[in-house]
């Protein structure tokens, strides 16, 4: 009996994926349909998509919303979704499902957008350098852009202006070289479809190293050490998932942490027991 073959031709959507996609738009969908409230909203996204990602991650990863602490007892901003090294314990798991994390353990921070305007691409990026500047005394990253630092993402299932719009925002909110976000949208505007090759993609700042800027184009503009690019998708929930997977696992392998040292990671951010060595 012959065996059937299986595999996914490059260039083309992922069906798997393409699946998963549309099951989160439109769980996004159901929830517009049913309130306008702005959080609600939010929310549901967020939980459609940590839900996918919790399904499809491999077990060495985790995808949770919250805070996370330095060992300065620094609290990180609410983020949407943290992607953690599932080696660490939590520091609190709460009954809505947030929980508080140990900055040694957070690999990628991502903002959720159901509708992404201008407005919200300020305030992720503002966002980004709030947690770079966070963590930057924490040992657990280099400087931009190598891996082993932490991340900063987001992720919109729509956009509310023309792309044009968007990316024009997204360069100018380009004004430090400590932090870049990827911002991948799941479905472009419907007037920008047909000048697209894909249905939605992802917005990227290249860095280029400084040996290597004769080599850009003349058309291409370089802001603080980076060009723009932005990258078409058959299925942009397919393209963030293999990057964000890819790039945990380098980021991983850039800390090297030896169990030795997460045991000793561990004590630094809380005194867990109650015991008094001095009562023996």
């Amino acid at each position: 009996m012959a065996l059937k073959n299986y595999g996914h031709k490059p260039g083309t959507p992922n069906p798997i994926m393409e699946q998963e996609e549309s099951a989160i738009l439109l769980d996004v969908k159901r929830a517009k349909s049913s309130s306008n409230n702005s959080q609600t909203l939010g929310r549901n996204g967020e939980i459609a998509l940590i839900d996918f990602l919790n399904r499809y991650l491999p077990n060495t990863l985790k995808a949770v919303s919250g805070h996370f602490i330095t060992t300065n007892n620094d609290l990180s901003p609410q983020i949407d979704i943290m992607i953690l090294d599932s080696r660490y314990p939590l520091l609190s798991h709460n009954l809505d499902g947030s929980v508080l994390a140990m900055a040694h353990s957070v690999i990628d921070t991502i903002e959720v957008k159901t509708n992404l305007r201008t407005k919200d691409i300020k305030s992720i990026s503002s966002n980004a350098q709030t947690i770079m500047h966070l963590v930057k005394n924490e040992g657990i990253i280099g400087d931009y852009p190598k891996f082993g630092m932490i991340k900063t993402s987001a992720v919109a299932y729509h956009c509310e202006q023309r792309l044009k719009t968007i990316e024009k925002t997204y360069i100018g909110s380009r004004n430090t070289n400590e932090c870049s976000v990827d911002i991948t949208i799941l479905r472009y505007p419907q007037k920008d479809l047909e000048l697209k090759s894909g249905i939605g993609g992802t917005l990227h700042m290249e860095p280029v190293e400084e040996e290597n800027i004769p080599l850009i184009p003349d058309n291409i503009t370089i802001k603080n050490g980076s060009f723009f690019m932005s990258i078409s998708s058959h299925t942009p929930l397919s393209d963030f998932y293999y990057t964000l997977v890819q790039d945990s696992y380098y980021s991983l392998g850039e800390r090297n942490f030896s169990l030795v040292d997460i045991g000793n990671h561990y004590n630094k951010y809380m005194n867990w027991t109650t015991s008094s060595f001095g009562d023996f």
